[in-house]
């Protein structure tokens, strides 16, 4: 009410002294001037004081206008349209602002960056108005739990910072995280239900002396935040461990750029074989980056920064190409090759985009590869938090490629979950599980449940990291034939594998043929990409298949 009261008081206030100066304009007129009639002096007088007092009225009123708009259009640009919050350019501003004052009061500044644990299940189960009024719930929430000299901002999704000034210590900062996890403890009353949530919360602390930007900050408190969920500990503070990594980080990103056109990614292939009857079923495509510095790394060196910039997509099409063109060259080199299939990785990023089955078609039209000799492999957590992709897969099958869930029994797959990949042909038991097998039964009886359903839904088993004869053996006892690991051959690239020695024929083999013409249209020209090949020579060192290690054993009934 205050405001509308001073919006009408400032116009009238103008006016009045505008009639008041005409009064006054007026009353000298009549005095000093010698010539003409006083009534029409005065009267020109009032006139145009009138006039003068109109214009001041509709300047003042305009410029008052003008000013409420770029207020409005400020606080529009710096908060959060559904909480109400500072949003993400907001937060950068104060946080800054934030920091240049520590500087001169030899304070502390803290960074809080909250993640909601199970936000997706509310917002898939519930709808989105009802996550929409959650985060307004959540939000309100931390606004009573913080000082009201701290700052909560929504900065995405389900993730909110709180910046914490003027502290003393960093025992300050953790007292606040500490606060806001007891509030949390309280139930959120949404939609009739009562439904307690939870959050993981990373710290960055910006001590005197401290050269940290804020998005630096902002940036180190968000790998904290991931550190606290991991180890499921509430809340987490930014170390010096994880600097160094997130220094690491960022120079891996910056190297991963001009990987791509100096050419320094390979591709290693890892044999699957069937320990049974000691014969090579598939490979396995596995990138490689020969960094110029660095040396040959392995895909946990680079594949989570390659995911975290966007790159995946880019490398999975890069290992497609090379992994078809070179099978499609033994299939030239060596008949046998004919009854070996390519197993190639799907990322997260592909399985999401629809037009990832027009590029899997045109690369196997490019390669001459049969599609009944490519495996594309999907990790579990990937078809289970992406079910809206089973339509991709479909698509895909609809090509002849086979199709596989890798890193089976890590993710949280159920029967009914199972139950919808009838498009898949295989599975691939996590290495974690063959591992662990010498340590306790329980290891075995999971692995003895997956191949039990894998049986009831005449699905091929594969189990990975094999190292030790001992595993193989108790792996065959449970029915699983064909194996994957180091104790077979550790990925080798493509001119360490000799098509003679490596492939032969296997009797009353038989390949599926083709699909029709039109299962999946050809890839449109704008998306059509043109590659080559990174290894396609004629390989010259001879491979070495091991020697018979697994005594047959008899099947298990069932």
């Amino acid at each position: 009410m205050s405001n509308g009261r001073s919006e009408i008081r400032a116009p009238l206030l103008v006016l009045a002294g505008g009639i008041a100066g005409a009064m006054l304009w007026a009353l000298l007129a009549v005095v000093f001037s010698a010539d003409g009639s006083a009534t029409d002096r005065l009267a020109a007088g009032l006139a145009a004081a009138a006039s003068a007092a109109l214009v001041s009225l509709v300047i003042a009123w305009r410029n008052r206008h003008e000013h409420r708009y770029l207020a409005e259009t400020e606080h529009q640009a710096n908060h959060d349209t559904l909480t109400g919050l500072t949003n993400r350019i907001g937060l950068f501003r104060e946080l800054g602002d934030s920091i240049e004052r520590a500087k001169t009061s030899d304070t502390v500044v803290g960074v809080l960056f909250l993640d909601l644990d199970r936000f997706k299940v509310i917002n898939d189960s519930m709808g989105h108005d009802a996550g929409d009024e959650l985060l307004r719930i959540i939000a309100a929430r931390l606004e009573k739990t913080v000082r009201s000299s701290d700052i909560v901002g929504r900065f995405g999704g389900d993730e909110f910072v709180v910046v914490c000034r003027d502290l003393i210590s960093e025992a300050s900062v953790t007292a606040v995280a500490k606060s806001i996890l007891k509030a949390f403890t309280e139930p959120v009353s949404l939609r009739g239900g009562s439904q307690v949530m939870s959050t993981s919360i990373g710290i960055a602390v910006s001590r005197p002396g401290d050269v940290r930007s804020a998005e630096e900050l902002v940036r180190d408190a968000d790998a904290a935040m991931y550190k606290a969920k991991k180890a499921k500990s509430g809340y987490a503070i930014f170390d010096d461990e994880q600097r160094k990594a997130a220094v690491v980080r960022l120079d891996t990103e910056r190297d991963l750029t001009s990987a791509f056109s100096e050419s320094q990614f390979v591709v290693h292939y890892q044999p699957l074989v069937n320990v049974r009857t000691q014969q090579l079923s598939s490979f396995e495509a596995l990138i490689r980056w020969n960094h110029p510095t660095r040396g040959l790394l392995g895909p946990g060196a680079f594949l989570p920064v390659a995911e975290e910039a966007a790159m995946m997509a880019r490398l999975g099409e890069l290992v497609l190409r090379e992994a078809c063109a070179q099978l499609a060259v033994w299939n030239h080199q060596n008949p046998g090759a004919r009854n070996v299939r390519m197993g190639v990785n799907v990322a997260e990023q592909q399985l999401l985009d629809n037009t990832f089955p027009y590029l899997v078609s045109e690369v196997l039209s490019w390669s001459g590869l049969p599609p009944s000799q490519l495996t594309l492999e999907i990790t579990e957590d990937v078809i289970v938090d992406h079910l809206d992709g089973l339509n991709v897969l479909r698509e895909l099958q609809a090509l002849g490629v086979r199709l596989a869930i890798d890193d089976f029994g890590t993710g949280q797959s159920s029967l009914s979950y199972i139950k919808q990949f009838d498009m898949v042909e295989s599975l691939k038991i996590d290495k974690s599980f063959v591992h662990d097998m010498r340590n306790g039964a329980v290891n075995t009886a999971i692995i003895d449940a997956i191949v039990s359903m894998a049986t009831a839904l005449d699905l091929t088993v594969v189990a990975e990291g094999v190292e030790t004869p001992e595993q193989a053996r108790q792996l065959i006892d449970l029915g699983v034939e064909i194996q994957q690991g180091y104790l077979f051959n550790p990925p080798v690239p493509a001119d360490k594998i000799n098509p003679a020695a490596w492939f032969r024929e296997q009797q009353g083999a038989a390949h599926t043929p083709p699909p029709p013409p039109g299962a999946v249209p050809p890839m449109p020209p704008s998306q059509a990409h043109a590659a080559s090949p990174l290894h396609t020579q004629v390989p010259a060192t001879p491979g070495d298949l091991p020697a018979s290690l697994i005594t047959p054993a008899a099947p298990r009934s069932r």
